[in-house]
């Protein structure tokens, strides 16, 4: 494997295993033992990170597939792997600089309009990555 396919799966495994252990193990267990409100804002506080850390997952893979075919001899990756990222880079980014802000500055009164958008974008970031990852590993 590659130096370059090496830093592109890294990426999006980091990434993947976030989302998963984030919605499917993290999350649910705060609000389990600490109810809607105090995990709600404890929630709030992973958020930022949470997705900047997507943001950077993504435009390393994002970047290493665009300078890749220039720089090294990085094949162009499949169609749908590629669209997948891009929509899960867009979701994350969406997220961070768009939807955080607005929860911030609603305070926690509006935590569940703003939890429904989330999970809609942690789905798509989600379902984009599964594609991608399903795809390169074919």
């Amino acid at each position: 494997m590659s130096v370059s396919a090496l830093l592109v799966h890294a990426a999006l495994g980091m990434w993947l295993g976030s989302i998963v252990f984030f919605s499917f193990v993290a999350a649910p267990a705060l609000f389990d033992e600490l109810g809607e409100d105090r995990a709600g804002d404890a929630v709030n506080v992973v958020f930022p990170r949470y997705y900047s850390f997507g943001v950077w997952m993504g435009a390393v893979a994002l970047v290493v597939w665009a300078a890749g075919p220039v720089v090294a001899d990085v094949p162009e990756p499949p169609l749908v792997a590629d669209l997948g990222v891009v929509a899960a880079f867009l979701a994350n980014l969406y997220a961070r600089y768009k939807l955080i802000p607005e929860m911030e500055e609603a305070g926690s009164d509006a935590f569940a309009r703003y939890h429904k958008q989330s999970v809609g974008l942690n789905l798509v970031a989600l379902a984009g990555l599964v594609a991608a990852f399903a795809v390169l590993h074919l």
